[in-house]
């Protein structure tokens, strides 16, 4: 769960730019666009399959820390174009081991290596 917020934008002279989907997003705000529409089923993708993730290493629910741990992707990249950094990527990698360690103690899921199940 946590690798997603490990990625970095290639070493060039190009400023940081975020992603991909949420700049069609805005680019094309109408919801019947089917640019918007295919957006809109990434990003929905996206928390599915954080939401996976959680429940396969035990989360008391993982679809809401799917959507959390998607939102703060999305809002890391986000600022991270605003700022033109990258460095938000590492605050939110912080605070997703947060909400990771938090939802697998819930349950007394965490073990002595809480990286393992990450």
């Amino acid at each position: 769960m946590l690798a997603v917020f490990d990625w970095k934008p290639p070493e060039t002279s190009a400023p940081f730019r975020g992603c991909p989907f949420l700049n069609v997003s805005v680019e094309v705000p109408d919801p019947g666009h089917s640019a918007h529409q295919l957006a809109a089923a990434y990003k929905g993708e996206f928390a599915r399959r954080l939401s996976d993730i959680a429940r396969q290493a035990g989360a008391a629910d993982p679809e809401t820390l799917g959507e959390q741990l998607a939102l703060l992707f999305d809002g890391a990249a986000a600022r991270g174009t605003a700022l033109n950094s990258s460095h938000t990527a590492a605050c939110a990698r912080s605070i997703a081991e947060s909400l990771i360690d938090a939802a697998l103690a819930e349950v007394g899921n965490l073990p002595g290596n809480a990286d393992a199940t990450r």
